[in-house]
C-alpha cells in the first residue's frame, strides 16, 4: 500500500512540474561566431569565456566579430545590521561590472554598467556554513551578470 501511495505521489509531482512549463536553461543563443575579451578579473573572465564557448563562440585575441572590454568588475561587502552586542547580523554583497563593446563601425559603445546585490544573515557560531553560503551567492551573482552581458552583447549592433 505504501508503494502505491509513493508511486501516485511521484506521478502527481511529475505532472505538476511538467504542466507548469518548467524547463532547464539551455545554451544561450548568440548572433556572432567569435569574440575577443580584454580586461577584468581572472575568475570573471574565465567564467565569461566558458559561457561563450558553451554557446559555440570562439574566443580570439584578434580579428573577432565582437570585441568586449571589461572596464571594471568589483566586489564589495557591506555590513547591513549589527546586533545589540555589536556583532554583525547581516551582510550585503554587491558585484558590479562595467564594460563596453566595439560596434560594427569600429567605434566603442558607451560604457555599460550592471550590478547585482544580495544580502544574507551571518552567524558567528556557523562561520564555515556562512562562508560557503557567501561563496555560493557570489557564484550565482557571477552567473547572473554573465548571462546579462551575453544577452546584451547579442542585441548590440
Amino acid at each position: 500500500m505504501k508503494k502505491i501511495f509513493s508511486f501516485i505521489f511521484l506521478l502527481v509531482l511529475t505532472a505538476n512540474i511538467t504542466s507548469c512549463g518548467y524547463q532547464l536553461r539551455g545554451v544561450q543563443e548568440v548572433n556572432f561566431k567569435s569574440i575577443s575579451i580584454d580586461g577584468g578579473s581572472v575568475n570573471f573572465v574565465k567564467a565569461l569565456k566558458n559561457k561563450f564557448r558553451q554557446s559555440g563562440v570562439k574566443i580570439r585575441t584578434t580579428k573577432a566579430e565582437k570585441s568586449l572590454e571589461i572596464i571594471n568588475d568589483s566586489f564589495t561587502k557591506n555590513i547591513l545590521t549589527l546586533s545589540s552586542k555589536g556583532r554583525v547580523k547581516e551582510y550585503e554583497i554587491s558585484y558590479k561590472v562595467s564594460y563596453r563593446v566595439k560596434l560594427k563601425d569600429d567605434s566603442w559603445s558607451a560604457p555599460i554598467t550592471i550590478e547585482t546585490n544580495r544580502d544574507y544573515t551571518f552567524d558567528d557560531a556557523n562561520i564555515i556554513a556562512k562562508t560557503e553560503e557567501e561563496l555560493r551567492l557570489i557564484n550565482g551573482m557571477h552567473d547572473q551578470l554573465i548571462r546579462t552581458i551575453v544577452s546584451q552583447i547579442s542585441v548590440l549592433k
